[in-house]
């Protein structure tokens, strides 16, 4: 049932158009409005991916940073300890 009520929308959208100027106008900025939601939507979901893509560069940078750092301190310990 849902299926068929999604697949008749446009058909009837298409025939409110073809009722009246207005009602095509309204269409027509319906659509427009549809076109500018979902455009905006797709941005925030790209700036959204950026975001957490950068965060997770961050993290792998940091968890490397500090890796290097202890084996620094490991290295120095050797070398304190064999003098």
């Amino acid at each position: 049932m849902r299926k068929t009520i999604f697949t008749l929308l446009p058909v009837l959208a298409l025939g409110l158009a073809a009722c009246s100027p207005g009602a095509e106008s309204n269409l027509s900025n319906s659509l427009d409005r549809t076109g500018d939601s979902l455009a905006n939507s797709m941005n925030d979901m790209g700036n959204t991916l950026g975001n957490a893509a950068d965060d997770a560069g961050a993290a792998i940078g940091n968890t490397a940073d500090d890796i290097g750092n202890r084996a620094e301190h490991v290295g120095n310990a050797i070398d304190e300890a064999t003098r």
